[in-house]
């Protein structure tokens, strides 16, 4: 027979720190004073985890492929409406202000956990084990005597829990999805990618895995914004819903959609994990899946441990008063039989004594028994009619009359015994009617409050359907409601102990925060006066670079008067100007010193050329050799030396530099025009003139 077995797949969007926040938890160090004390450290062992740089690495790339062009497109928007600080400048900054997700998968729960042992395991490789409350569940015997270790039954619990680890890592990969006809694909992992993720099989509950979740989705877009990715948990479920059906539901919907369906491979791949491990024939199912609604009437399943015990003392105080309200009425009738047995007494003795005194049977007319009463009466009357008995008769009247006032009197302190009892009793079966009715109202109450638990906290039943509580249902619907506060309860304490981290991690930097406050406080005043005088420094900078500008605009003025700037450096719909205009000067200022430098040293380097071409040609004109000349020209200056006016040099000769003279230009003008002869000057200076004549015509006309 197949073992019921349950699946949850519980989704959070977690605070900023995300999988971070919950390392500890799921680490299990036992070092750590875990808030869960139902930990078996001794099995921690089994546990399998992933949280490599190349996991985070990977989460990292996904979700720069997946918001990279949503953060430039909204940066570039916010630079052009001149608000550069709202940009976020990259993803990781992006993602930073958002929430995190990460979700828990949990196949199964302690009995079931108990069950499979059972069927899958030697009796020697494990052990019963009591919890706190009372209960007991199955843990395996991993050390013996002298606690040391069991290889064997280390390698059954080894091979027990694989199963669960292989199934709720295959489950939830990134590459499990749905396949189409037309050979597409939709995998999980394109919506909810898992990162970082640890199993845990050493909880006293049933293996599970915490995982983090890389979230992304498409909102739907409306008349105010057009659609835009996102990293909400919910709008990514609903992507993956509308990827794989093709068509849009609420968030809440979206999340049981995925929830039905992941719950079911995850119970599959387990099946399929305990078949292959155990050599489980196919046709022979070893899970049956379980979902706890109103709607299946097949659920075999019982009340949580809570629930159970609350039910049960209920039902021992309920028990203990009915037994207590049943001694005391069972006392009260004893008492009453006895009174009545004391009155029986009494009236058999005057009833004697009537017949004795009167001779006749205590009888009226009807042939009714005389009241006690009319007995006395009888024997009074009886006893006065006597002479000769009348003083024995009225001392047996006199005794009669006592017994029969302390009869009365007896008889009325039993009736008021009795009706005192009976009124005891009456408020005992008005007690157990009032527990009854409390029982009935308590049963009410619970309807009442496990309906508007349900209602407030919008839960639903199987295929989406609303549920109604009533009586027949009520112990069910407060087991999954109990199941469902302890999965609350368990998010409330994770939660805890994250904001607890963040607590101290505050109190850190807030005491470092204080100590640097000190240091700030004690250089802001220096700072201040390094400020001060930065801010003169750099008046007295801008000046110069001002003075600067307008000395290198003069010089481009002078020298390339009708220069002008680039497009690209101007304003829009703004047309370059002559740097001789006034415009064209104020656009030449408006540019950097660099651009001003170069621009310069362009100008002046082409000035540089023309004049050194000119010179060149000069020289050139000077050395070329005229008609009249002789063959040996008489030079113009005489080259004779004063031999007694040459002194040694105190310096070394630099060939290089030597070299450098003799190619300098002017050094050649010289030395030409020191060498040239009269008619080369003449013919130079006619060209010369002609040359800056031709020139001066050229400027003319432009």
């Amino acid at each position: 027979m197949s073992i019921k077995c349950t699946v949850t797949t519980d989704l959070q969007a977690k605070d900023k720190n995300g999988y971070s926040g919950i390392q500890k938890h799921v680490e299990h160090d036992e070092n750590i004073n875990h808030a869960n004390q139902d930990i078996v450290f001794s099995e921690t062992q089994f546990n399998q985890y992933d949280e490599s740089p190349k996991t985070r690495a990977a989460i990292d790339q996904w979700n720069d492929e997946h918001f990279k062009d949503y953060v430039e497109e909204h940066d570039k928007h916010q630079r052009e409406k001149g608000h550069a600080e709202r940009q976020y400048g990259s993803v990781k900054n992006y993602l930073k202000r958002k929430k995190k997700a990460t979700a828990v998968l949990t196949i199964g729960n302690m009995e079931v956990q108990s069950k499979l042992m059972q069927q899958f395991c030697p009796k020697t490789s494990y052990q019963e084990e009591r919890l706190p409350d009372g209960t007991t569940h199955l843990v395996f015997k991993l050390r013996g005597q002298n606690n040391q270790p069991i290889p064997d039954n280390i390698a059954v619990a080894k091979q027990f829990y694989d199963c669960f680890n292989r199934a709720l890592i295959h489950a939830t990969n990134n590459n499990v999805g749905w396949a189409f006809k037309d050979k597409s694909r939709v995998n999980v992992g394109d919506y909810l990618h898992r990162g970082r993720y640890a199993t845990n099989n050493d909880e006293m509950g049933i293996s599970h895995i915490h995982y983090e979740l890389a979230t992304f989705g498409m909102t739907r877009g409306g008349k105010k914004r057009a659609a835009h990715v996102t990293n909400s948990l919910n709008q990514a479920l609903v992507s993956l819903h509308h990827a794989v059906t093709g068509k849009y539901c609420s968030g809440r919907d979206a999340t049981k959609w995925f929830r039905a369906n992941m719950d079911q491979f995850a119970l599959k791949c387990l099946e399929d994990e305990l078949h292959k491990t155990y050599k489980v024939p196919q046709n022979k199912k070893i899970l049956d899946f379980e979902r706890k609604t109103k709607e299946d009437k097949t659920i075999q399943t019982g009340l949580s441990m809570e629930q159970l015990k609350a039910q049960h003392q209920e039902i021992a105080d309920h028990q203990k008063a009915v037994k207590s309200l049943q001694d005391q009425a069972e006392n009260l009738t004893s008492q009453n039989n006895d009174v009545q047995s004391q009155v029986a007494t009494v009236t058999q003795n005057l009833n004697s004594i009537y017949e004795a005194t009167t001779g006749r049977k205590a009888l009226d007319k009807n042939g009714n028994v005389l009241s006690p009463l009319e007995m006395a009466n009888g024997i009074t009357k009886a006893a006065r009619s006597s002479q000769k008995d009348k003083q024995q008769a009225e001392k047996d009247a006199d005794a009669a009359q006592e017994k029969q006032t302390a009869a009365e009197n007896q008889q009325k302190q039993l009736d008021q015994q009795l009706a005192h009892q009976r009124q005891q009793l009456q408020t005992l079966q008005n007690q157990i009617s009032d527990t009854d009715e409390q029982i009935k109202q308590r049963k009410l109450q619970r309807i009442k409050d496990a309906q508007q638990e349900i209602d407030q906290n919008d839960l639903l039943g199987a295929n989406n359907q609303p549920i109604t509580v009533t009586e027949n249902n009520i112990t069910q619907i407060e087991q999954e409601l109990d199941e469902w506060r302890q999965e609350q309860r368990t998010n409330w304490e994770v939660d805890k102990q994250n904001y607890r981290d963040e607590l101290n991690n505050l109190t850190k930097e807030l005491a470092s925060n204080r100590t640097k406050k000190a240091d700030l406080t004690n250089t802001n005043q220096q700072l201040n006066k390094q400020k001060q005088q930065l801010q003169n420094d750099n008046q007295i900078m801008q000046k110069q670079i001002n003075g600067y500008k307008n000395q290198l605009v003069d010089t481009i003025a002078e020298n390339a008067p009708e220069h002008k700037v680039e497009s690209s450096l101007l304003k829009p719909n703004e047309t370059a100007q002559p740097v001789i205009s006034d415009t064209g000067r104020q656009q030449h200022l408006r540019q950097t010193l660099k651009y001003l430098m170069d621009t310069t040293t362009k100008v002046l380097q082409k000035i540089k050329t023309e004049a050194t071409n000119f010179i060149n040609q000069i020289t050139q004109a000077l050395t070329q050799p005229t008609q009249n000349q002789q063959s040996n020209p008489t030079s113009q200056h005489s080259p004779s030396l004063d031999l007694s006016n040459i002194k040694s040099s105190d310096k070394p000769f630099d060939y290089r530099k030597e070299q450098k003279l003799m190619n300098d230009p002017i050094i050649k003008l010289k030395k030409a025009i020191l060498f040239a002869t009269n008619d080369q000057l003449q013919k130079t200076s006619q060209q010369t003139k002609q040359s800056l004549k031709k020139q001066a015509e050229d400027e003319y006309e432009l």
